[in-house]
This record gives C-alpha cells, structure tokens and sequence, in this order.
C-alpha cells in the first residue's frame, strides 16, 4: 500500500473512531449485564453494576483479512481465558445480583496485542489501532462507573501463563527480584505499585496487600488455587513470574487514578483446562474478590459478601 492510500485509510478509520465515541457518549450509561460492541465485534463490552473491572486481553480467536498478522512481539494466545472470564461473569451474578465490568479482545493476538502500546500493539493497521482505542475506551468507560458507585475499584487483568509451576501468579508491577525484600523495604515502592490507590484508603500495609493473610493471593490460596505472592509463596523463589504490563500499568498503576488492581496469570491445569475446573475457578475468583473489597474496600457487593465474611470468620 503507498503512503497516501495508508493516509486515506488512516483518515477512515479515524472517522469512523469518532463516530463510534459520538454514539458512546450517548449510551454513557451502559445498562449492567447488557453486551456491547465496538466496529466489527472485535471488542466486546459487558457493562457492569459493581466495582470490579476484568479485562481479557489475549483470549480472542477472530482472523480478520483487513488487519495484517504482527510480525513481532508476543504472538501466542492466552487459551481458555475468554471462557473462564465469562464463567466470572456469569458466577459472579449468580451469587451477588450483579455483574462485573469484563472487556475481551476478541481479535487473536497475531492480529492485536490489547496488552501493549499502540506500536506493538497494532503495528500500523489503522484497524487495528482503532479496536486498541475501543479497548482502552471501554476500560474508562468501566472505571468512570466503578468511581461512581464506590468512590474506587478494582481492575483484574486476566492472562494465561505456561510455566512450570502450576500456580497463579498476581502482577502488581512490582518486580519478582523486590519481592524477595521485606515488608518494611518493599514500602518504599508501593508507590510505583498497581495498588497505590488502594494504599491510600486502607489501613493494611503495602506488604501485607502483596502477601499478608488478607491479599488476594491468600485468599485464593484458601480455596485451593495456589499463588505468587501470598503467605505460602511470599516471593516468585527464583522462578519465571509475570509483574504486570501495560494495561495494569495504565488502568491500575496511575498516579492520579482511583483504581487499584493486578495482572492475574492463570495456570492451566486445574484453572482453565476444563469447563468444570473454569466453574471452579470463576466461583472462587466471586469470593476471592468480594472478601477483597469489603476488607480493603469497606465495599459490600450485595448478598454473596454476607455469606463469604461468616465463612472467613468461622475459619
């Protein structure tokens, strides 16, 4: 394609961009539960009516000819986290009456990474960079009505990882190597953290929200789903671990943000291998982040939090 064909092709796409934002801020309030879509169904929306934001950038399986296949960067597809993120949703309002915020990049990764700058991301298909931008649209679109509810929220952004230890790994963009420091010197950087917001407004400490009895790794860990960090694995002991990258980063890392969050990295066996072992998963995912809010948070997410909160406290 010559460069003015690549302009003209670029000036579409802006357009058309612009026209999906002008009827985006029509339908500013989204009605929780409902399913919405930006051009071509590439990226998809459920609306939610809780604090709570899953992102899933890399479970997509659409090929679409107009957008070439990236030629560099990650290109793997993070199996299986599309269907465990819908068995969230659908676990989640069942045992609460509401619905998290879940936003799936329905491209396969070979066509756009949703975890990457624009660049990388799109690698100059204007249609590409235009489902990047609904991405990152309807992540504020989420976070804008979590702010508005409960004052703050929580952003999960869900992956898949192939190492070889058969455990979550929870990104808070603090590195694998300062989470072999204690309690008392990883403090000094929980203001680099993904749960800087969060340490504004609770009393637990910076080390105790990474791996305290109370952090979310403890919590799954109590329903049988192993994670780094927690009380068990209070750093990643030398091996691969995931810190968070751009989307927790840019959703849960800012400086002048309400949101706090990590990057969940899924096992396979036993998470998101079988519709049974997803089912599993989601409900403890459901209870893992209800405990979370109302402990961190003084957010109760309706009937489910009773029920959780009892349980802990008879154990």
């Amino acid at each position: 394609m010559k460069r003015g064909q690549i302009k003209s092709a670029r000036f579409c796409a802006v357009a058309l961009l612009v026209l999906f934002s002008c009827e985006g801020k029509a339908l500013a309030d989204y009605v929780a539960g409902r399913h919405y879509f930006g051009r071509n169904d590439y990226i998809e929306y459920i609306a939610g009516n809780a604090p709570v934001i899953l992102a899933v950038p890399h479970g997509g399986a659409l090929t679409p000819a107009e957008i070439p296949n990236r030629t560099w960067g990650t290109l793997a597809t993070d199996r299986n986290t599309d269907k465990l993120a819908r068995a969230f949703v659908e676990a989640f309002h069942t045992a609460t009456g509401r619905y998290p915020h879940v936003i799936l990049c329905r491209l396969k990764r070979i066509k756009l990474d949703a975890n990457r700058a624009i660049d990388e991301a799109a690698q100059g298909s204007a249609w590409a960079e235009q489902a990047w931008q609904e991405w990152h649209d309807f992540i504020d679109a989420a976070k804008d009505a979590a702010v508005k509810q409960a004052g703050s929220g929580l952003f999960i952004d869900l992956h898949g990882h192939a190492h070889a230890n058969q455990r979550l790994e929870l990104g808070y963009c603090i590195s694998g190597s300062l989470l072999k420091l204690c309690d008392v010197e990883i403090a000094n950087y929980k203001n680099r953290s993904s749960l800087r917001a969060l340490t504004e407004i609770t009393d637990t400490g910076f080390g105790e929200l990474l791996r305290g009895p109370h952090s979310f790794g403890a919590l799954m860990a109590a329903r049988g789903f192993p994670c780094v960090p927690s009380p068990e694995y209070p750093d990643a002991g030398g091996q691969p671990y995931f810190s968070g990258g751009y989307n927790t980063r840019r959703h849960a890392g800012r400086a002048d943000g309400a949101i706090s969050g990590f990057q969940l990295e899924c096992n396979f066996k036993g998470v998101r291998d079988t519709e049974e072992n997803r089912a599993r998963a989601a409900m403890a995912l459901v209870e893992s982040v209800t405990l979370y809010l109302a402990i961190h948070y003084s957010v109760e997410v309706d009937r489910l939090t009773e029920e959780v909160l009892t349980a802990a406290a008879a154990n």
